[in-house]
């Protein structure tokens, strides 16, 4: 459930997990499309991460630019424990704080050489996202160790030292922990008295989402799942008796995840940004009727 004091905002219930624990399906009833995109905008945008920001190159003779190399990176995702730094901190922060944006902050160290020295050798060595080792927090890692960052040609080397600082998707996509968020909104099917129950529909339904029963079509189980609201049953409705529209309150939610959070993470924090908002929201409104009050009052 999303609650915000002590208010159910909407029924969540969990239907499909990938078995990489990276693609979660929610199936979300009495909601409204305000506030799915609400939740949305929150996992997009608004959850906090860890990512390298700060790039300082010792020594970089390979053939990519320092530039670039401090862009890839950047992108590389990295995942903390919240026992080492406790990401909520910064989530339920109203105003930004030097202090504690220093104190949520990682370092890393990338240091590989090739050891060729034949300038005609066809050796490469190949630096990956592992290569990257944490220097002041034990749990700091890279999501995925395969990435890689920078070829290097006989007699190149890297000597690379990163800072990792928290930050929001709304400030660069490399702080998402999300790769895909979306919802669809559920169908609802109105049958007319004047269908005859011919099954036009039905054999018109490129998903096969309708079914008859009783001499009527009808959408349920998968058909409910898989209806993408086309309407071409509509329109092979030679009666015009078929309608299918969104009924706005129940909804399938899809969220890939690219790793720096698990799913009870970004949940936890989205409760978080909830509440603050709403407080920040009702605070604004109780504002803005004192002020009218006070010059009502002074007339």
């Amino acid at each position: 459930m999303l609650v915000h004091k002590g208010i159910i905002m909407v029924r969540i219930t969990l239907i499909h997990k990938s078995k990489d624990g990276l693609y979660f399906e929610f199936f979300i009833e009495d909601g409204d499309v305000h506030i799915m995109n609400a939740i949305r905008r929150a996992m997009l945008s608004e959850t906090v991460t860890l990512a390298i920001h700060d790039v300082y190159i010792n020594q970089n003779t390979s053939v990519m630019p320092d530039e670039v190399l401090a862009q890839r990176l950047g992108l590389i995702p990295l995942r903390i424990d919240s026992s080492e730094l406790n990401l909520l901190e910064e989530v339920g922060a109203v105003e930004p704080d030097l202090r504690r944006l220093y104190k949520l902050t990682a370092r890393l160290r990338l240091k590989k050489a090739n050891l060729e020295t034949d300038p005609n050798s066809m050796k490469i060595v190949t630096v990956y996202s592992g290569d990257l080792v944490s220097v002041d927090k034990k749990t700091l890692r890279p999501v995925y160790d395969n990435i890689p960052i920078v070829k290097l040609g006989a007699n190149q080397e890297v000597d690379i030292e990163c800072v990792a600082k928290v930050g929001r998707g709304k400030d660069h996509a490399k702080f998402s922990p999300v790769s895909v968020v979306a919802y669809k909104i559920m169908p609802k099917i109105i049958v007319n008295e004047n269908c005859n129950s011919c099954g036009e529909c039905v054999d018109a339904c490129p998903h096969n989402c309708l079914t008859m029963e009783l001499g009527k079509p009808v959408l349920k189980g998968l058909g409910l799942y898989d209806c993408d609201l086309c309407r071409i049953c509509v329109r092979h409705c030679p009666e015009k008796a078929l309608e299918i529209e969104p009924n706005n309150k129940d909804f399938i939610f899809r969220i890939k995840l690219v790793g720096q959070l698990t799913i009870d993470e970004i949940l936890d924090q989205v409760e978080v940004i909830f509440d603050r908002k709403l407080d920040f929201l009702v605070e604004k409104i109780e504002e803005a009727i004192e002020n009218y009050v006070k010059e009502s009052t002074e007339e």
